[in-house]
This record gives C-alpha cells, structure tokens and sequence, in this order.
C-alpha cells in the first residue's frame, strides 16, 4: 500500500509517506515516532544522491533491513522458552501465573504474593475435599 516501517532499531513505526518522496521522517501518530529520517530507497540515513547500499546492488531495495543477528537469536531464544513455558506449565486459575509441577501431590499454590491460591492441578479447581480424596496422588 505504499506504507514503510521505520529502519531505527527498537522504533519500526508504520509510515505512509507521499508516493515517489525519498526522504522519509518518522513521525508516527500519538507521538510514536522517533524523528529518524532516512531514505525510502535505502533505509539508510537519508542521503543526496544515489543509494550506496548492498541492498542497492541486489536490487531489493524495498523494506531491506539489515538483521542484528544477536537480537535475532535472543529473539529464539525468548520464543523457544515460552513455547517451553506452554508445554510443562499450567496457569493459576485465579492469576494466570504459569506454574510448574515438578513432583509430589496435586495440591498446588500459586507463588504470586497477591494470590496465593491453593488449587489441583489436576481439575483445576480451588483445593477442597473432594480433590483430596479423589486425586490426591494422581499421576
């Protein structure tokens, strides 16, 4: 649609500038820009003249963004662990915290200080008789 990203790390706001226009100033609205202005072509900073990227002499210059690959890979990182946090954990009925269960009963308490509910990990439900009884030691 002729819309650009802001190239500044940490910033990305989406950018409609005039069509054909080189010089690009991020001023997203309700303040979301960073004021960087760059060149549409490039992504560089902006420039007199032709573009003097490697983007450039491949021919895609349109969105090429240089990748900062160790953000990259903590950005794998970060997404490997939460898929690890879905996988081995269950959420505090109450609070939403995930909680693991490493062993023992079913009788579980959140850890939060403002929570602190005690539930079965087994239904889900607040901790009462009927668990005890019923799943104590389910595995």
């Amino acid at each position: 649609m002729g819309g650009v990203l802001c190239p500044r790390p940490g910033c990305g706001a989406g950018l409609l500038p005039e069509q054909g226009q080189r010089k690009v100033t991020c001023e997203g609205g309700n303040g979301l820009g960073c004021g960087f202005v760059f060149c549409r072509d490039c992504k560089e900073a902006y420039h007199e003249g032709e573009c003097d990227s490697m983007f450039e002499a491949s021919g895609a210059t349109s969105q090429a963004y240089r990748v900062d690959q160790r953000a990259a890979e903590q950005a794998r990182w970060e997404e490997a662990s939460k898929e690890t946090i879905k996988k081995t954990t269950k959420p505090c009925p109450r609070c939403n915290v995930p909680i693991e269960k490493n062993g023992g009963c079913m009788h579980m308490k959140c850890p939060q200080p403002q929570c602190k509910l005690e539930w079965c990990w087994n239904c889900g439900c607040e901790w009462n008789r009927a668990c005890m009884g019923d799943h104590w030691f389910d595995v």
